[in-house]
């Protein structure tokens, strides 16, 4: 008897659809994660921008529109445009109105957070000085 080394066809072949199988439930799993991570950053963001919104209103009886600036003139917030600001994944401005103070809005950039949340497009979130989210199922 001949005596070979080696994996045969079959063997191979089930290795291979193991591995598909096994990669056909990771792959969709890891770019879910991705996009909730994405989508906690700009809670973080806007979170932050709220808090400045806040403190400038403490010290100037007003809300501001610019985020950028020295913060001292009482025309900004004084945010630097470092980490958040320059996010590859999301765009953030605010709108400030009489009724509800301010509402800081972020847009995803491009497709990247369309339907993120089991079917929850979740491309514009928003908070205001009451503290409405939305769209809510996003902020969960």
């Amino acid at each position: 008897m001949k005596n070979t080394k080696g994996f045969t066809l079959i063997e191979l072949l089930v290795v291979i659809v193991i591995i598909g199988v096994l990669m056909s439930y990771a792959i969709p799993s890891y770019q879910r994660n991705v996009i909730i991570a994405k989508r906690s950053e700009a809670h973080s963001a806007i979170l932050h921008l709220a808090s400045a919104e806040e403190k400038h209103n403490a010290v100037f009886n007003t809300y501001t529109t610019v985020i950028g600036g020295t913060g001292t003139d009482g025309n900004s917030l004084g945010i630097t445009a470092g980490d958040f600001l320059n996010s590859p994944d999301y765009d953030y401005s605010i709108a400030v109105a009489s009724d509800t103070g301010y509402t800081i809005t972020a847009d995803a950039k491009g497709n990247t957070q369309i339907n993120d949340n089991f079917g929850v497009n979740c491309t514009s979130m928003t908070l205001n000085a009451l503290g409405v989210k939305t769209p809510l199922d996003c902020w969960q």
